[in-house]
């Protein structure tokens, strides 16, 4: 996933970069008032020389009006995504002051040794180097302008004096951005770089920033794929569910656990049609101190808490059916047990299994107030931007159920194999024969249903990964500083 607070920030570059324009004309560019001064724009302090002149070739007629704009590149600066950038926005903010009669350009060769590397993190969110930074206005190195700053502006000192400036210049404890701050009661907190912030959720919209995670574009496509694939999943299972109440006492275990299957993926396919009407009303309920709209956390909405709820508890239960499905079919296939027997035996067992351990555990996830918002579905589960507990509360007990259920089902397959190459030969009557077929095709299912969840278990996981490193990015710290430095009330 994308460093989410880092968007604000080139939503400043991008709105200084467009409004701003480097004169194509600033060899001829003089003015009568022009006039040196000492530097006191505190970026451009420890640059090779301590004298400027104004206006300089953005038009800044004063250091104030330079310092205003030029605090706008500070993150780049920090990140350090090249080693030139500073010097060559201080070579434009606050030009050099020479006896010629107007502001000295830097080299292009500066401009490009700065363009690189910061180009590419500017790419990674959509934006392009911006014009004013455009690299083909600026002169070679053959003619009159500054170039590569390549000598040292710091005396050397020891390592102790230096282990004593860099504990001076640490970055200060991490607080939550106005734009993310929660204004609620109830309990927030967002993990940024191994830090918690209390109070603090990520935006949803952004209202006019870079959005959090991919395009408005791609979220729709995602929001509208995922409710039509729920809608053909609730289409199913209903149809599954009118076959087995059509006579139920006909069924019994392991094909009636495919009935709690049907019932279990009912509800959570319903849960996904409502995320789907709702959009942002019930996953981004939350409001930040700026009025935007936030990712929901906890029970702070008791809509969203509902849905959560519905949605985990019936997850967890239907991969637990699943093992049961798998368990019951390894005792009738293997050990030869009939299908009545089974159910009289592990009925009771079978129901306090399936229904008890969701219910624990979602009791365990209201009470850690895990619950929160997707921006991407409109629904409200677990672990969306806590990537430790969208491990130890989805992904784990979904990999404990596919292996399992896949060890059991292999299992009673090997045994079928072994039931049919024994009986070959000899006369099967028409009854057996269809008994055969029918148990054929729910080994089929069961293959098909193996492929289903071991893709389930993949979508969780394939958030956990990215998420965690993202959210433990050292640039994602400095982003939230920086959040806190442009925001205006």
């Amino acid at each position: 996933m994308f460093l989410p607070v880092l968007f604000i920030f080139f939503t400043f570059f991008n709105w200084f970069s467009s409004g701003t324009i480097v004169s194509d004309e600033y060899q001829t560019y003089k003015s009568s008032t022009e006039k040196c001064e000492k530097i006191t724009i505190d970026m451009c302090s420890d640059i090779p020389y301590n004298l400027t002149i104004y206006p300089n070739l953005l038009k800044h007629t004063n250091q104030e009006e330079a310092e205003t704009d030029i605090k706008q590149y500070e993150m780049l600066v920090k990140v350090k995504c090249s080693e030139d950038f500073k010097f060559f926005l201080c070579t434009l903010f606050t030009p050099v002051c020479t006896i010629m009669e107007r502001p000295l350009p830097p080299c292009r060769q500066l401009c490009l040794s700065a363009k690189h590397g910061c180009e590419d993190l500017l790419r990674k969110f959509g934006y392009e180097w911006p014009m004013i930074f455009d690299c083909d206005t600026f002169p070679n190195n053959n003619n009159l302008c500054v170039g590569e700053n390549r000598t040292s502006t710091q005396p050397a000192n020891n390592s102790k004096d230096a282990a004593s400036r860099n504990r001076l210049i640490s970055k200060p404890e991490l607080e939550c951005p106005h734009t993310m701050k929660i204004v609620s009661k109830s309990r927030y907190s967002l993990t940024v770089a191994n830090n918690t912030i209390e109070q603090c959720s990520l935006p949803c919209q952004g209202n006019g920033f870079v959005p959090t995670f991919f395009n408005m574009q791609i979220r729709n496509y995602l929001r509208l794929w995922t409710g039509a694939w729920a809608v053909a999943c609730c289409l199913c299972t209903l149809f599954t569910i009118l076959t087995f109440l059509i006579d139920l006492h006909r069924f019994e275990f392991p094909e009636r656990a495919i009935l709690y299957l049907a019932l279990c993926h009912l509800c959570v396919s319903i849960v996904y049609m409502i995320g789907l009407g709702a959009e942002d009303s019930l996953s981004c309920s939350a409001v930040s101190a700026t009025k935007s709209a936030l990712v929901t956390q906890g029970v702070d909405n008791f809509a969203c808490t509902a849905m959560a709820v519905t949605h985990y508890y019936f997850t967890t239960a239907g991969y637990i059916w699943w093992v049961i499905l798998c368990f019951a079919w390894v005792f009738v296939t293997t050990l030869k047990w009939g299908e009545g027997p089974v159910g009289h035996v592990f009925s009771s067992y079978f129901h306090i299994f399936a229904w008890g351990i969701p219910c624990l555990l979602t009791i365990a996830m209201l009470v850690l107030n895990n619950i929160d918002g997707d921006v991407f579905t409109g629904v409200c589960s677990v672990g969306n931007l806590k990537p430790s507990v969208l491990f130890n509360f989805v992904v784990l007990p979904q990999i404990i159920c596919v292996v399992g259920g896949f060890v059991l089902f292999i299992i009673g397959f090997i045994s079928i194999l072994r039931i049919r190459s024994y009986i070959k030969g000899f006369y099967v009557l028409p009854y057996y024969m269809q008994s055969q077929s029918e148990l054929g095709l729910f080994a089929l299912y069961y293959k098909l249903n193996i492929w289903n969840t071991g893709l389930l278990v993949g979508i969780p996981l394939d958030v956990y990964m990215p998420n965690e490193a993202h959210l433990a990015s050292p640039k994602i710290e400095d982003c939230v500083h920086f959040q806190q430095k442009v925001w205006v009330p």
